[in-house]
């Protein structure tokens, strides 16, 4: 079995060595006891799976809305009961139904996959075109969960991430979200040959209401607007096997790398990220790689505003007080259970046409 280093575990290693220590499935594996709040932003992106479903993305949208607010309500009933759960669904609510209401206005791509797995096996630093192994010859590998692949009219790919904020990123942290760039690396090392231009930050904003949506669409076409399954332009999305395109394209005239569009409560901000961001990823991760695996790794906090929210924060806080935290860890925590694989969307393995059974249906 291969040596798994995930997108949420690199993360909680460079954001904080400490929380990586306690949470990662290959350090000490722990979790809260205490139920977590609701997690809206999963269910917003469980429901987008279904609204950006490649397979009935030319459906009516009487016919498909319906079925999101259906996932919508599915991922939140799968989730542990919470104080806060009413009050979170509420609010989860009203977001994914101004999201319906103004997606149409910005939507100028098609659906190529959603919500799909992508696995990259990590460079050797010192061996090109090797891989790095364990000792005992299990492979090293880096795994994501990309939310949208998307295809602009220009037949370009795109990785889009939803993002729901309570207030508007700052331009500077949407270019240097590395975790956007790697997926964008390891989606071209999961498809050899298939180039990915860059990035595209879907944020959804809480609590902003900017009254009426506009009546039209940004593409013209009917309905949730977006490219067709059938165009041939900036669709492509009835081949299956990601055939359509080898290499990247011509960039269009007068474009710059960053393109920021608003409507209402959404903002899209697409960068283009160049080859150089996206092969240096590799070597990144895989010095990072190397540091998580040494057995006298530094494991030290790094202190700022996530602290307030970190599942941590009281063994942590002991641990810099200079006690043992054993009482604390063994009241407030236990080790996480090992998980089921997530299931699989028929629009996360191919393009389907009509006819198939849609996810959350």
């Amino acid at each position: 079995m291969d040596y798994r280093i995930t997108a949420a575990e690199r993360a909680s290693y460079k954001r904080c060595r400490r929380l990586w220590d306690f949470g990662s499935s290959h350090r000490r594996n722990l979790e809260p006891v205490q139920t977590p709040p609701v997690d809206v932003a999963a269910a917003i992106r469980d429901a987008l799976a279904v609204y950006y479903y490649p397979g009935m993305w030319d459906w009516q949208s009487g016919i498909v809305l319906p079925l999101v607010r259906k996932a919508f309500m599915r991922s939140i009933a799968g989730q542990p009961s919470s104080p806060q759960r009413t009050v979170n669904v509420d609010v989860g609510t009203a977001l994914l139904e101004r999201y319906l209401e103004w997606a149409p206005s910005l939507d100028d791509f098609g659906p190529i996959r959603i919500d799909h797995e992508v696995e990259a096996l990590v460079p050797h630093p010192g061996e090109p075109g090797r891989g790095l192994h364990l000792p005992d010859g299990r492979r090293i590998v880096y795994t994501d969960r990309v939310d949208l692949l998307a295809i602009d009219v220009y037949d370009v790919y795109w990785v889009v991430r939803h993002q729901v904020v309570t207030a508007w990123q700052d331009i500077r942290s949407l270019l240097l979200d590395e975790e956007s760039v790697a997926a964008c690396w390891a989606w071209e090392d999961t498809y050899i040959g298939m180039d990915v231009a860059g990035t595209i930050h879907n944020e959804i904003l809480i609590g902003a209401d900017y009254g009426a949506p506009p009546a039209g669409t940004l593409t013209g076409r009917a309905g949730r607007g977006g490219y067709p399954q059938h165009e041939g332009s900036g669709g492509g999305r009835n081949v299956a096997q990601h055939q359509r395109q080898y290499g990247r394209p011509p960039e269009p005239e007068g474009v710059g790398r960053v393109e920021q569009q608003t409507s209402g409560m959404i903002r899209r901000t697409r960068i283009r990220r160049t080859r150089e961001e996206i092969a240096g990823m590799g070597t990144l991760i895989a010095a990072e790689a190397l540091e998580m695996l040494d057995p006298a790794v530094a494991v030290y906090p790094s202190p700022g505003a996530h602290c307030t929210a970190c599942a941590f924060d009281v063994p942590c806080l002991t641990i810099s007080e200079g006690e043992d935290p054993a009482l604390d860890l063994a009241a407030r925590y236990r080790t996480r259970p090992v998980g089921l694989p997530p299931k699989a969307r028929l629009g996360a393995t191919g393009g389907s046409r009509g006819g198939v059974v849609p996810p959350g249906s």
